[in-house]
């Protein structure tokens, strides 16, 4: 992943039964930019899975071959997807960590129906990049979908989720938001593995749901310098 940082970490639902439907994945593509994803399948059946494992391995091969926005990756994703399988609702997250000037970052990413992503910086500050999301895959292919920009400073980590980390029933979800944020800057100095790990053991929901996390850190090329 190199010259990107990247951890992860998934945990099963407590409820017996359920599989698991949450997925993420990180990759470099082409022009110097790395590509993160999370997402989540509506179901926690075999089929849920199944499909979990259709979608990752067929947006692996769009992010190679179309080099266009994440917005029409999911776009173009959504059409394949709706012609070739009968696919569950899913909501994922598709966003690019690119170059942009004086050795800082971008992120650009496009929403379908999932929680925003979590911008932790170098002082130790989070701080959810809220934007309107569009539908869920598997929805309806004619909606347009849309991307969102944010810059990211050099050595600052953008967090990606599924809902299962922070949803509870006794809760409204932003508690659950509000808490996770809390997390993230306490454990801010932390290695990124160990953060991830950090947040997957004091998860603010109450683990009826599979739950998945991506963490992605911008390269500091002045570090050490």
């Amino acid at each position: 992943m190199r010259p990107f940082t990247a951890a992860a970490a998934y945990r099963p639902a407590t409820t017996p039964g359920h599989l698991g439907g949450d997925w993420y994945d990180a990759l470099l593509v082409p022009d110097r930019a790395c590509a993160a994803v999370i997402g989540d399948v509506v179901g926690h059946d075999l089929h849920a899975a199944a499909a979990m494992a259709q979608i990752r391995n067929m947006l692996r091969a769009l992010l190679y071959d179309q080099r266009t926005s994440s917005s029409a990756v999911l776009a173009h994703l959504d059409r394949a997807l709706a012609a070739i399988t009968d696919l569950p609702v899913t909501t994922a997250c598709l966003a690019r960590m690119e170059p942009a000037r004086r050795g800082a970052w971008r992120l650009c990413w496009s929403s379908a129906g999932h929680p925003p992503p979590l911008l932790l910086t170098p002082d130790h500050r989070a701080r959810y990049l809220h934007a309107d999301p569009d539908l869920p895959l598997g929805v309806d292919i004619a909606q347009p979908r849309n991307d969102h920009t944010h810059p990211v400073p050099p050595g600052a980590t953008v967090i990606f989720f599924t809902d299962g980390l922070i949803e509870h029933p006794a809760h409204p979800i932003d508690t659950g938001l509000e808490r996770l944020a809390m997390l993230a800057a306490r454990g801010a100095a932390l290695p990124l593995q160990d953060l991830v790990q950090g947040l997957a053991d004091r998860h603010p929901s109450d683990g009826h749901d599979d739950m998945a996390i991506l963490a992605l850190r911008a390269p500091d090329e002045t570090a050490g310098a």
